[in-house]
């Protein structure tokens, strides 16, 4: 009886460590795209651009709305955007985000990432 049990508390056991490998391994980010994430006000005539230093080095993929806090249309009220990039080569570029009155074309603020890409086509932001 006892070798019955200690094999049922193995099996146990291994079962959890299985889901434990598999729970981290299928929520981890895909390092071969870099995602930044930026807010706009809904009804403000703003909005965010970018330019890739390097194009050669990544390219933009998509952007796409994450979180949109306007249901009930409140000027204001935030917009969140993913904007996507993918690695082409290994190297290294700045991506620069300007946040710009669309209407007057004035840039209000300006965020600069250093990005890197490796051998295998992953794309992370460098450390500064």
């Amino acid at each position: 009886m006892n070798k019955l049990l200690s094999s049922f508390l193995i099996l146990i056991a291994l079962c959890f460590i299985i889901l434990a490998f598999w729970f981290i391994f299928s929520h981890r980010k895909n390092p071969k795209e870099l995602k930044l994430t930026y807010k706009i006000s809904a009804g403000i005539p703003f909005r965010w651009e970018y330019e890739i230093e390097d194009e050669s080095v990544v390219k933009f993929v998509k952007s796409y709305v994450i979180k949109d806090e306007n249901k009930g249309g409140k000027v204001g009220a935030p917009i969140y955007t993913n904007y996507v990039f993918k690695g082409l080569k290994q190297g290294s570029t700045t991506i620069v985000f300007k946040y710009v009155n669309f209407t007057e074309g004035k840039v209000s603020s300006e965020k600069r990432h250093k990005v890197v890409v490796d051998h295998d086509l992953n794309v992370y932001l460098a450390e500064e």
